[in-house]
């Protein structure tokens, strides 16, 4: 099969390598779409001793359709469409029994990214443990479920714990794929969106799908510029950016009470005087992909108001492209990148 590993801070080279098989816990998925997360550009910019050594086969964004099952598996058929949970959780243990998977306190690491060393998406082929797959509705497309299965999931969970709705303005910081999500997802739940971000092409997206204002942060104090319109501050934060200076201008965008939900991880350290959260009660949270149990929300909500995750689609590419395709997602300046598989 063809697949993709990093060779290199930055490069990428797709090559040929034996099909993987399923274990009896297993299937084989026949890769139809991929997509390129924030969490790759952060191996690929640095990749570590797994991803060079191992050639391990990076993407944590998978859909496909079955190809071959495990000999212990049940309730899946060579055919299904699926996407799959990138983190291998254990499923039983507090978290996982009580609907929070997305904070299992026994990973066993994930496909293609971080932790552990299974090959991920960008590849032909790839194995997933039975237990880990989801059903891609018949409704919406195997990108569709790509996008949902990381970014997308992303998005619409610290959306829901912030409860957003028609009764907020909802800042959204750093509008990349995650942004553009919960920009697309937020509007469509009622809040008023403003977005922030310094690339023009990613505010011009935003604003199409569904941003009433958009801010550029490197031509004033954002603070400043948003409060201009919005003298109060707005109500909810979601900061999908993890860049410094932009939790930095979280308190000065927020109005008294106001809460934040933390999703970007761009830097890996968080800073605000406490002061500035103390005095005005600010509540500031973080938020981990998203749970298994709000899976089947998220689709009901995309049809309930007749969108598609993949709106924030604006490349695709071959498998045998991947170094261009990567090297584009790290310009920070288009929405989703993605592969498409014949």
């Amino acid at each position: 099969m063809r697949a993709l590993s990093y060779s290199g801070e930055r490069e990428v080279t797709c090559h040929d390598r034996a099909d993987p098989r399923p274990a009896p816990n297993e299937v084989l998925l026949q890769m139809k779409a991929a997509g390129i997360c924030g969490s790759d550009l952060h191996a690929y910019r640095q990749p570590g001793p797994d991803f060079l050594a191992n050639a391990r086969v990076p993407g944590h964004e998978p859909a496909g359709v079955i190809a071959e099952v495990g000999s212990q598996v049940e309730g899946w058929s060579v055919g299904d469409r699926v996407t799959a949970y990138f983190r291998q959780v254990c499923g039983t243990c507090h978290y996982c029994r009580t609907g929070h998977s997305n904070v299992c306190i026994n990973r066993g690491g994930s496909y293609g990214v971080g932790l552990g060393t299974a090959d991920g998406a960008d590849a032909e082929y790839m194995v997933v443990q039975a237990s880990l797959l989801f059903k891609v509705p018949d409704d919406f497309s195997l990108e569709d479920a790509a996008i949902v299965a990381c970014q997308g999931g992303t998005a619409y969970y610290p959306l829901t714990r912030l409860g957003a709705s028609g009764q907020d303005v909802l800042i959204v910081s750093g509008l990349g794929p995650v942004g553009l999500l919960a920009t697309l997802f937020g509007s469509h739940m009622g809040a008023e969106v403003v977005g922030i971000d310094p690339s023009a092409a990613r505010r011009a997206l935003a604003e199409r799908l569904g941003a009433r204002k958009t801010f550029d942060p490197t031509i004033a104090p954002v603070g400043e510029q948003v409060r201009a319109d919005y003298p109060e501050g707005a109500d909810k934060l979601v900061e999908a950016s993890g860049a410094m200076a932009a939790h930095a201008a979280i308190p000065g965008l927020l109005r008294p009470l106001g809460m934040a939900a933390l999703v970007g991880l761009g830097s890996s350290e968080f800073k605000i005087p406490l002061g500035q959260i103390v005095h005005r009660e600010l509540i500031v949270f973080g938020t981990s992909i998203f749970p298994t149990t709000q899976y089947e929300d998220i689709w009901r909500f995309c049809r309930r108001h007749g969108i598609a995750p993949s709106q924030v689609v604006t490349e695709r590419f071959p498998l045998e492209q991947g170094a261009e395709a990567f090297r584009l997602a790290d310009t920070a300046n288009t929405g989703k990148v993605c592969f498409a598989f014949s």
